[in-house]
């Protein structure tokens, strides 16, 4: 099949752009010479298309000279993680934050169980200092008068998010009490992954920014890992899970017994030793 067998006749950037993209669900990889060949537009012209969708698209890959659809993306859009595990992702922060000291500095990256730590930050009203690299986080806590610093850089609108050297500058300059921090994976060898290059880069960042880290992450990231390791096992002094969680747990390098809510239903464990 040919591109000019599928391509409709776009009037601007965005039909392009959306032309683009379902031209990759049909092809799998197209040429960057190819496409501008076929919407006769110039080299450059083509090159923000694809950096646009790269950065509202997860399944756009761009390599030297190419695009190429992914059908089966590592990363999630936010909006489709929100329905994943809600009550656990809710007590999870309703109970961080009840942990956490009156009046800390916290750091949150972005995620949907990391945007409920910063809800009920809201609720709670401990006097906690916000700094969030995810305008999504700083919009709520701002409309509830929580005091946000918001770290810039490159924004990737279908997390929210800013990565980037910006961001790690924008922490460099800053002293966290604690970084609370989301990711996609837990374990104890492989330490703490995520399925994103600059978003471990990030972790990185906060981990260097922060006295103590704690990862929040449900059940399901527990003894799973991803592509890039954003800190190791003895880089954090916390981890927040599920408890249906416990008796894996128990089998890692953590200190006695979890810290867990009232309902037992989620806990704090506190890591030991290197494995």
């Amino acid at each position: 099949m040919t591109v000019n067998a599928v391509t409709p006749h776009p009037k601007n950037a965005h039909e392009r752009q959306q032309a683009i993209f379902s031209l990759l669900k049909v092809t799998g990889t197209l040429r960057v010479q190819e496409l501008a060949e076929t919407f006769s537009c110039s080299l450059a012209t083509i090159r923000r298309d694809i950096h646009e969708l790269v950065a509202t698209e997860p399944q756009v890959r761009r390599y030297h000279g190419v695009i190429a659809f992914a059908s089966s993306p590592d990363e999630q859009r936010f909006d489709d993680k929100t329905s994943l595990y809600p009550q656990e992702k809710d007590e999870l922060a309703q109970w961080v934050v009840k942990w956490l000291p009156q009046g800390s500095v916290i750091g949150l990256n972005g995620g949907t169980t990391t945007t409920r730590v910063a809800a009920h930050i809201a609720q709670q009203h401990k006097n906690i200092t916000v700094v969030t690299n995810a305008i999504n986080i700083a919009y709520q806590l701002a409309q509830e008068e929580v005091q946000v610093v918001v770290i810039g850089g490159d924004l990737r609108p279908f997390n929210y998010e800013t990565t980037g050297t910006m961001a790690i500058a924008g922490l460099s300059s800053l002293h966290l009490d604690w970084a609370i921090l989301g990711a996609n994976g837990v374990h104890p060898r492989i330490g703490i992954t995520t399925t994103v290059n600059d978003e471990a880069v990030l972790g990185q960042g906060f981990r260097q920014a922060a006295d103590q880290v704690l990862i929040v992450a449900d059940h399901s990231k527990i003894a799973s890992h991803a592509l890039y390791r954003m800190l190791d096992w003895t880089d954090i002094d916390y981890v927040a899970t599920g408890a249906i969680s416990d008796s894996v747990m128990q089998q890692w390098p953590v200190t006695g017994k979890p810290m867990m809510n009232a309902k037992q239903t989620v806990g704090i464990w506190k890591r030991g030793g290197a494995e």
